[in-house]
């Protein structure tokens, strides 16, 4: 359509209020997907959640599936970077400290374990040969992590409660790896503590003249 059609082809007055119309329930269905793959993912599995398993569960048809998200790889993608916006935007609707990063993280990833489990596997996923788009997305993601943790960080270190003598660069890359490595544990075995394994590593993090703060209120207490 050309700019002057667009001028001249006026959509017709509507009476009443708006309709839903099929953009909004294409975002609606595509959202509904998303919300439903972690379901499926707990019972099949990674190799057993294809499109058409997703589809049948959710009384979605495969073209349909493939309209929205094009390849599983595309969807599981999806289902991430979805998780991690929910997650952001509950982050950032309080004043998060390092702490807080920590113990919402470990909060997150025991309340939601086939999420950790689709994100092990696709980070698997993206150390093949050929899956560029997986890589690209975890390098991207990452990297993100990386300079947010660096933020928190240094606003610990202004505080007082993140020790002067480390490179914050390297700190953040160790902080993610704990995270990640604790919750790979946790999920082969959920008697490994993830809670107190990421407090213990911020306690660490302090610095070594801070005074010794209470055990009970940083989750460490062995009762």
């Amino acid at each position: 359509m050309t700019h002057q059609d667009s001028r001249d082809v006026r959509p017709p007055e509507q009476k009443g209020p708006a309709k839903r119309g099929p953009y909004s329930k294409g975002l609606a269905r595509r959202q509904q997907i998303i919300d439903e793959v972690l379901s499926v993912y707990d019972r099949l599995g990674f190799e057993g959640t294809s499109l058409r398993a997703v589809g049948e569960a959710i009384g979605v048809t495969h073209p349909v599936l493939k309209h929205h998200f094009g390849t599983r790889e595309q969807l599981f993608l999806e289902v991430l970077r979805e998780h991690d916006r929910r997650f952001i935007d509950a982050a950032s609707e309080s004043d998060g400290t390092f702490v807080d990063l920590i113990q919402r993280s470990a909060e997150h990833s025991m309340r939601v374990p086939g999420l950790m489990a689709l994100l092990n596997s696709m980070v698997a996923h993206a150390l093949e040969a050929g899956n560029d788009r997986s890589r690209a997305h975890f390098s991207e993601r990452y990297a993100d992590l990386r300079r947010d943790i660096v933020t928190l960080l240094e606003e610990g270190r202004a505080a007082g409660s993140v020790r002067s003598d480390i490179p914050l660069n390297e700190t953040a890359s160790l902080v993610l790896a704990a995270a990640d490595g604790l919750s790979t544990q946790w999920l082969l075995d959920k008697g490994a503590d993830l809670r107190s394994g990421l407090l213990l590593l911020e306690r660490l993090l302090e610095p070594p003249d801070r005074p010794a703060r209470d055990a009970d209120a940083q989750g460490l207490s062995s009762s």
